[in-house]
């Protein structure tokens, strides 16, 4: 009976290390994002727009999407042509490219002659964020 319950422990031990033990290691999400420009200069109540680009360095398809985060208090500020602020870059392949994708926004003064928005672009795969990369937004009267 115990060379049975040492031989199944043994069993559970192997299938649960396997993973650690091998050599081919499963590849993770890997990417490359481009936003052009950071640095944004719009008048107040007209139309701007940035370029993202998203490159998959890794050896899976991935199927990212970009979000722009904002201040809570600033969202009523800046708005984004998608209402959720996140945009679908399609699936991409290892090596593959996603190509520049305009997202255009529109930006209105809050108080002053200028003021400044600071926003976080992530790229997000999995639930998991890969990159994130800084804009500013700067509204002038």
């Amino acid at each position: 009976m115990t060379t049975k319950i040492a031989v199944v422990l043994l069993l559970i031990a192997s299938i649960l290390f396997a993973g650690c033990l091998s050599k081919d290691n499963i590849p993770s999400a890997s990417s490359t994002f481009d936003i052009k420009p950071q640095d944004v200069t719009v008048k107040s109540g007209e139309n701007a727009q940035v370029m993202v680009r998203v490159t998959n360095n890794g050896n899976s398809v991935i199927h990212p999407f970009v979000r722009f985060n904002l201040n809570s208090s600033d969202k009523q500020y800046v708005k984004f042509s998608n209402e959720s602020g996140s945009y679908d870059l399609g699936a991409l392949r290892p090596g593959e490219d996603s190509g520049f994708k305009i997202v255009d926004f529109k930006a209105y003064l809050a108080a002053g002659k200028e003021m400044k928005y600071q926003t976080r672009a992530q790229v997000i795969y999995d639930g998991k964020v890969l990159e994130s990369r800084d804009i500013v937004i700067t509204v002038r009267g």
